[in-house]
């Protein structure tokens, strides 16, 4: 009579491994929920702080606006008219981000393919989004105007529609100045020690797959993608 060897447990496939991972599973009911009610906090915040930091009319004659007591949300300081620009410009960027994470989140859900890895950037776009837009503002307002240009000459419509437009289409924005400085200036040589992750097995021609009849597919994808390679 032999002894049974006690069976080894066998290392997670690809696949397994994939879904083992943090934040694989998909998004379940309360956490839409509260992902979509975090979300539409931050958009009404944000609104708010640019509707109450929005900078007030020039004084006839060309004179100075003095610092004022503004109430910003919870928070009532001396705001002069700088400080209100950089606010607006703050606040309409990451209210921008906002506007593409909410119209990311619900393709995701339509479809039922909503991860909960994709939580962390939903929640962090905006503050990217204002930071940009932050960004962005500094660089037009050191280049386009003079050093001895008040903020009474700078138009707030004008920037907070760049902000917003920056804070959409962030990725872009990076894209373009990161064209622009590579232009400009030297690309960074590769360094000799660069970390190069060598290929562990060639590569295999992937079968095609069947679609199931209650998926669905947003208007204009071409036979669905995956949400693993495709960013929300």
């Amino acid at each position: 009579m032999t002894r049974e060897e006690p069976a080894s447990p066998e290392e997670p496939h690809a696949g397994q491994a994939q879904r083992m991972s943090a934040g694989a599973g998909f998004a379940g009911t309360w956490d839409v929920i509260v992902l979509v009610a975090v979300l539409l906090a931050l958009a009404a915040a944000s609104a708010t702080v640019v509707v109450q930091a929005w900078p007030q009319p020039s004084p006839p004659g060309g004179g100075t606006e003095t610092a004022s007591r503004t109430r910003i949300l919870i928070w009532t300081p001396h705001l002069a008219r700088d400080t209100r620009l950089f606010l607006v410009v703050i606040s309409v960027g990451g209210l921008g981000s906002l506007i593409h994470v909410l119209r990311s989140a619900y393709e995701y859900v339509g479809n039922r393919r909503l991860r909960r890895s994709w939580f962390l950037m939903y929640l962090l776009e905006p503050l990217v989004g204002a930071s940009l837009a932050l960004v962005v503002y500094c660089v037009l307002r050191g280049g386009l105007t003079t050093s001895v240009a008040s903020s009474s000459d700078i138009n707030p419509y004008g920037m907070a529609a760049v902000a917003a437009l920056v804070g959409m289409f962030s990725r872009q924005t990076v894209d373009k100045l990161s064209v622009v400085f590579n232009t400009l200036l030297t690309p960074p040589r590769e360094s000799t020690d660069q970390l190069v992750v060598p290929a562990t097995e060639p590569a295999r021609a992937t079968p095609p797959t069947t679609r199931r009849a209650d998926s669905a597919v947003r208007p204009g994808d071409a036979g669905g993608t995956s949400d693993a390679c495709k960013e929300p």
